[in-house]
């Protein structure tokens, strides 16, 4: 039987995995897909170019223990999307508070 999610935010989990998860991984293997039709690789190189997509795309699936809501493809984006003619200071008494508390 079907519940319903508690709020529209909510992950769906197919088995183990999350479907956001399976998406960046099986899109991570798509791109790999087109990018050796372009670049001609032997039989040995090609699977260990497929094996390399796939882990990257785990680490862009992967959480941080900094930001435990985000997955880096989503600090990535913001990394991109940064304003970078601001600065932002940070304090050292900040930084030990949060690490205490």
């Amino acid at each position: 039987m079907y519940r319903n999610p508690k709020n529209t935010k909510q992950e769906i989990k197919l088995f183990a995995f999350y479907l956001l998860d399976i998406g960046i991984v099986a899109g991570m293997l798509i791109l790999a897909t087109y990018v050796k039709k372009v670049i001609p690789l032997s039989g040995g190189m090609t699977v260990f170019y497929y094996i390399l997509s796939a882990a990257f795309g785990v680490f862009l699936c992967a959480k941080t223990p900094n930001h435990p809501i985000d997955r880096n493809i989503k600090i990535l984006l913001y990394l991109f999307r940064m304003d970078r003619n601001k600065y932002h200071a940070i304090d050292f008494k900040d930084i030990n508070v949060m690490r205490k508390g």
